[in-house]
Parts: structure tokens; C-alpha cells; sequence
């Protein structure tokens, strides 16, 4: 298996400057995801390295072996990495078998060889029984696990993954996930992931690397990054959030446009952000002392959670509840809000910072 460390790496392309100084390392059986929104830099970083892009400077090593810096550049068939595009990239004319075995029969290897490790390999991905059929005769996710399966075969140290789920549909995007994952347990493969998509960030990684612009806003565990955002891009790119200018000093937040106070439990002072998730604003009935109030404006059931709205003063706050906490509020009910673990921010550029994002 291989560990990645990457040292000052920048990318610009003419005048543009995609990666701002990335420095990094993935441990070695690490599954790692390189988040953030279109234009980020994640796909530049990934395509560094695997050797499909040359940093401007910097320096990339797998393992103990230096592949791009300076006068040094090992080509991508050299570096003893597998790779799964967005796209399937799986050959229409070739059955899933020749498909699979295509990385060996290019390396010559011996044919009982070959053999042997693309059974292992469809074994691996659930695709064993469906050795000699074509390409055309499979659905989306089979065909994501044949260009795996062919990622796989070679015995690569190293796994990169390029937005490979962005094709299925919403139900297959889910069950390939989790299959994914196993797969990574099951191999202790190193694994780079790259996807704008934060649920599957989420529920893959034992870390998340967030990038915008180029910079790294937070790297940290699943967790963690939800749980204590670094700044508000990161609060607003994870998740659902609620925004909330006020002011703070040693009584509490005052917040703005609701003529009502929050508790400070931070020691902070002067122009604060606050950002809090929907699911974690509780709503009862009624006025209860302590609690924002407001008044219930719309509601929508989804089934397992409702979607609320409640105005606070001038302010509208979302609030993700529990249908059945909720079963006799109706719009224009009375209720009482109160807000568990905001992340504050302090000074006015905060939501400003936001309104960029945002915009």
C-alpha cells in the first residue's frame, strides 16, 4: 500500500492560479476526500497525483518515492496507482472479463495469472456471475464496478477516484457508497476521492479536505467538520445552516432583527456570525422562558423529518423537526426556538464572506 505526501503544490494555469501552496500527507490505508465546489482545484490536485498534470511547483511522493518535483516526473504506468473516472471509460466492445483484465494483458502478464486475478477482482466488486456478458448488458452501477474492478486488478497501492458516482441515479449513488467503502476495508487500500457532493464525503471518509479557491478551508474527520466548522464557507458547504447576525458582550447575542438574546457561552465580544443546523433548533409550542420566540409561518412534511419556517422578528429561521414533535402545530401557532452547539464567528466580514460564497 502507499501513503501520499504532497509539499507546497501549486497549479496555475497561465495567470491562474488553481492550487495555493497544498501541503498534505494521506497515511497509508487512509480513505481520504478532496471536497469543495466546481472549479475548487480537487480534480487538478488529484490529476497531479496521478501524474496527468505537472505541479508548477512543489512536490509529490508516493510513498518513499519522489513522482513530481523539480527535474522529477515518474509517468502515471509508473507510479503503481488505479484510477475510476466519471466517466465508466469501460471498453463497448470487450466483455466485462477482457475488460478487467485489460491492465494485465497490456503488461504481458502470463495468462493463468491473469486468470486467476480478474476472479479475484470481480469477486471483490459482486460482478463474478456477470464475466461474459458486454457492456451494453449492464445497468450504470455494473458498469462503475467493472472499471473498479479493472482499478483493482493491477494491485495498486493507490486508489483515485474522480467523482465516479456523479452518472447513477439517486438510489444506486447511495448502495455504491457503502460498497465502495467495504471495498477499502476489505483491500487496506489507500484511497483519494474527489466529489462536490458532501453526503458522500460524509459517509466515506476518515477525512475531509474542503477546498475552496485553491486553499484548504478545513481537513478533518467527518465529524468534526460538521460539527465545528473553521469558517462560515465551511459551515454553509456542509450541510444545512441557518445564519444569524448579532452582537455580543457578557449578558448574551443579541440577535439582529428579533429584538431577542441568545445565551454567550463563548467570551466573545462585539459583531458575531452565528451558524447553527436546522436539525439541532428545537421547537416547542407556545412561549418557553430562555427560548426565541416566534411564530410558525410554513410547514413542510418529508415523511421522516418536517421543514419548517418560523419568523423571529424580522428574521426567518429554518427549522428541521421531528413530524411527530410537531404533529399539532399548524401555521400561525406560537413557538419557541431554541439553538444547540451555533458555531460563532467573530467580526462583521464573516457574512460577508458568506454572501460571496453564497453569490
Amino acid at each position: 500500500m502507499s501513503s501520499v505526501t504532497i509539499k507546497s503544490v501549486t497549479k496555475s494555469f497561465g495567470e491562474s492560479q488553481v492550487l495555493k501552496e497544498f501541503t498534505n500527507t494521506f497515511a497509508d490505508g487512509e480513505f481520504i476526500t478532496l471536497l469543495g465546489p466546481s472549479g475548487c482545484g480537487k480534480t487538478t490536485m488529484l490529476r497531479i497525483i496521478a501524474g496527468f498534470e505537472h505541479p508548477t511547483s512543489g512536490e509529490v511522493w508516493i510513498g518513499d518515492q519522489l513522482v513530481s518535483g523539480g527535474k522529477t516526473f515518474v509517468p502515471p504506468e509508473r507510479r503503481g496507482i488505479g484510477m475510476v473516472f466519471q466517466s465508466y471509460a469501460v471498453w463497448p466492445h470487450m466483455n466485462v472479463f477482457r475488460n478487467v483484465a485489460y491492465p494485465l494483458t497490456i503488461a504481458k502478464t502470463p495468462k493463468a495469472e491473469i486468470e486467476s486475478r480478474v476472479r479475484d477482482a470481480l469477486a471483490i466488486v459482486h460482478l463474478s456471475q456477470y464475466a461474459d456478458r458486454m457492456p451494453s448488458q449492464l445497468s450504470g452501477g455494473q458498469q462503475q464496478r467493472v472499471a473498479l474492478a479493472r482499478a483493482l486488478v493491477a494491485k495498486p497501492g493507490l486508489l483515485l477516484l474522480d467523482e465516479p458516482l456523479s452518472n447513477l441515479d439517486a438510489k444506486l449513488r447511495e448502495s455504491m457508497r457503502f460498497e465502495i467503502k467495504e471495498i477499502q476495508r476489505e483491500t487496506g487500500i489507500t484511497v483519494v476521492y474527489v466529489t462536490h457532493d458532501q453526503t458522500e464525503a460524509m459517509a466515506m471518509s476518515d477525512r475531509v479536505i474542503l477546498i475552496n479557491n485553491g486553499v484548504i478551508q478545513q481537513d478533518a474527520p467527518p465529524a468534526e467538520i460538521y460539527n465545528r466548522p473553521a469558517n462560515p464557507f465551511v459551515a454553509d458547504f456542509l450541510g444545512k445552516v441557518v445564519f444569524l447576525k448579532g452582537t455580543a458582550d457578557t449578558d448574551g447575542i443579541a440577535l439582529d432583527g428579533t429584538g431577542q438574546s441568545v445565551a454567550n457561552r463563548t467570551g466573545v465580544s462585539g459583531p458575531v456570525l452565528l451558524a447553527v443546523r436546522p436539525e439541532r433548533i428545537s421547537m416547542e409550542a407556545g412561549k418557553k422562558e430562555g427560548a426565541l420566540a416566534g411564530t410558525l409561518e410554513q410547514m413542510y412534511y418529508l415523511g421522516d423529518t418536517s421543514d419548517c419556517r418560523v419568523r423571529v422578528g424580522e428574521q426567518t429561521i429554518r427549522v428541521i423537526a421531528d413530524p411527530f414533535d410537531c404533529r399539532d402545530l399548524a401555521p400561525g401557532d406560537p413557538v419557541s426556538l431554541s439553538l444547540h452547539q451555533p458555531a460563532i464567528f467573530e467580526g462583521e466580514a464573516a457574512l460577508e464572506e458568506v454572501l460571496r460564497i453564497r453569490t
